[in-house]
Parts: C-alpha cells; sequence; structure tokens
C-alpha cells in the first residue's frame, strides 16, 4: 500500500477521529479548543520518531524519520508542517529526538548511518542550521535538555561491525559536542530528570541512571529487551517503547517494569501530557511486505 499524499490523510485522520469510539477531553484554557484524549490513530504522510510534548504551546513535535522533516500536532488542528529542514545528503533523512529548548529552538539530530551524522537546529524565527564541524560518523538518536539548559545526545560509531556507544554534551553556541558517557554499546535514548540522567542502550537491553553531576558514574536499574527513546510519564516513571509494540512503564525507584500499553507495530518516540492524562505515541510499522503505515497513536492515561 503506497503512502497517501499529506493532505489526503490529514483529512483521513481528523475522519477517523470523528468516527472513533473516543470520548472528547476537556477543552484547553482559554482556547476553546476540545482536547482529543484518544484512544485514536492518525496516519501520517511520514515515519515518526522522537517526539516532544511542548506544554505551554499545548504542541506536539515529531521528527520525521523519512523526510528530514519536523511536523506538529495540535488539537483543533491536526498535524502540519513545523520546519523543513536543510537539505539531507543522500540516503540520509533519518532523523532521531527532538526537543525544544528554552528560548524556543527546536533541536534534532540526524543518524546519518555512518557519513552523515549532525545536529540541526529551527531558531524561533525559521531559519534553519547544523552544527558545523561535528563528526559525521557518529550516529546521533537521543536528546534532552537538562534543567540548568545543558543539551546532550546520544550516539554510536561502528568501527568493524562492533559498535561503541557514548552520551555527550553539546553547545549550539561553541559548536562543541563533548562526550561525558562512554563504554555503551547503542544508546538510544537519553533523558535528563531532575539530577539524574536516564540512558536506554538497545543492543545492551539496559537503562541506566547517573547523577548529572557525574554522568559517567552509571548503575543499571532496569534490564529491558531493546528499549527505544525515553519520556517522563505519568507519577514520574520513565517510560519506553519496544519493537514489539508495547509502552513500558519502568519506576525510578526501584526499577520494576510494567505494560502501560501494548497492541502496536513497534514503539519509537512517546511523549506525555500530564495536564490533559495522554499519550503520544509514534507507531512505526517495521514490515514494508505489505505496505507501509505509520502512525501518531493518542492514548488516554487514566
Amino acid at each position: 500500500m503506497r503512502l497517501l499524499p499529506s493532505s489526503t490523510l490529514l483529512v483521513f485522520g481528523l475522519l477517523l477521529g470523528a468516527c472513533d469510539d473516543s470520548e472528547p477531553g476537556p477543552s484547553t484554557p482559554d482556547s476553546g479548543v476540545q482536547v482529543e484524549r484518544g484512544p485514536r490513530a492518525i496516519p501520517l504522510d511520514g515515519d515518526p520518531n522522537g517526539l516532544f510534548w511542548d506544554e505551554a504551546s499545548q504542541t506536539l513535535y515529531i521528527a520525521d524519520d523519512q523526510n528530514h522533516r519536523l511536523l506538529k500536532y495540535r488539537d483543533g488542528e491536526g498535524v502540519s508542517l513545523a520546519s523543513a529542514l536543510s537539505a539531507a545528503p543522500a540516503n540520509s533523512p533519518n532523523l532521531g529526538q527532538v526537543v525544544r529548548l528554552q528560548d524556543g529552538t527546536l533541536v534534532t539530530v540526524r543518524f546519518g548511518f555512518g557519513t552523515a551524522g549532525a545536529v540541526l537546529f529551527v531558531r524561533p524565527d525559521g531559519t534553519t542550521g547544523e552544527v558545523p564541524e561535528l563528526p559525521t560518523n557518529r550516529r546521533r538518536i537521543g536528546l534532552t535538555v537538562a534543567r540548568d539548559g545543558r543539551l546532550f545526545d546520544s550516539y554510536f560509531v561502528r568501527n568493524s561491525n562492533v559498535n561503541v556507544g557514548s552520551v555527550a554534551v553539546v553547545s549550539l553556541k561553541d559548536g562543541t559536542e563533548k562526550e561525558v558517557v562512554g563504554a555503551l554499546v547503542k544508546p538510544v535514548g537519553v533523558l535528563a530528570v531532575e539530577d539524574s540522567l536516564y540512558i536506554s542502550d538497545q543492543i545492551a537491553g539496559r537503562i541506566y541512571r547517573s547523577p548529572l553531576s557525574n554522568p559517567s558514574e552509571l548503575t543499571t536499574l532496569a534490564t529491558i529487551t531493546e528499549p527505544d527513546l525515553l519520556a517522563l510519564g505519568p507519577g514520574g516513571a520513565l517510560l519506553t517503547g519496544t519493537r514489539t509494540g508495547q509502552v513500558l512503564r519502568i519506576s525510578t525507584t526501584d526499577g520494576a517494569t510494567s505494560v502501560l500499553a501494548s497492541g502496536y507495530q513497534q514503539v519509537h518516540g512517546i511523549a506525555y501530557d500530564a495536564a490533559n492524562r495522554r499519550l503520544f505515541v509514534a507507531d512505526h510499522d517495521g514490515d514494508e511486505t505489505n505496505g507501509t503505515t505509520h502512525f501518531l497513536q493518542i492514548i488516554p492515561v487514566e
């Protein structure tokens, strides 16, 4: 099944919302716009990967892993283009996580398959750019902002089919990327919460925790088969997705893991809207033999 044009899919998504069994949610403050709490599946002309919920603007930002662009979802408006990024090198449109800085700058990372890895940004005025002179062999995926404003990314390099993974501090101002955690295999998710840094290593099958004051002091919080990107969820728990279509909830107290939602294709990025008690899930179709359909899932959380 071929992908439909964006306009057709957006209309189709709105029709799905009108016809599904989900109950209407509360209206957003001062807007009169009804909140979609789901459950609802919105088909996308693209492949959603990293998700970021911006509470202040009531906007979900979506990194399109297929078309080298950032999309956005807003209640009452649906999915639309947030920014078309600068042209990607051939066969390297793949994006990882996306975050929004305090000044409104959007930042994302390009995987690059060992030749075109990059850190990309969109300024509040819409201008796009790339942090210059960073190593292009770094396959970047994860991204997070600490409460002190520091920006961390995760990446790995492949030497003779052996992965060597790291987490680094990135400075858009200085154009630098300095390793703070090494000796990982395939770090996918990285998430700063209060004074801690959490890292999901997909190949090692572990969720690590370390103090932001000394990120290299890793301890294992949980053991999970092929965890993906990380998000902060209900009750301060961590959330991650799996290739078997599950959303997992991980206690930051003792690492206890439970299934919060299931029945999807492959869960990549996750974002949580605490005010409206709903999850956004990047639902990736990993089997292209019968056509490809990727979804943005909206899931109510009680």
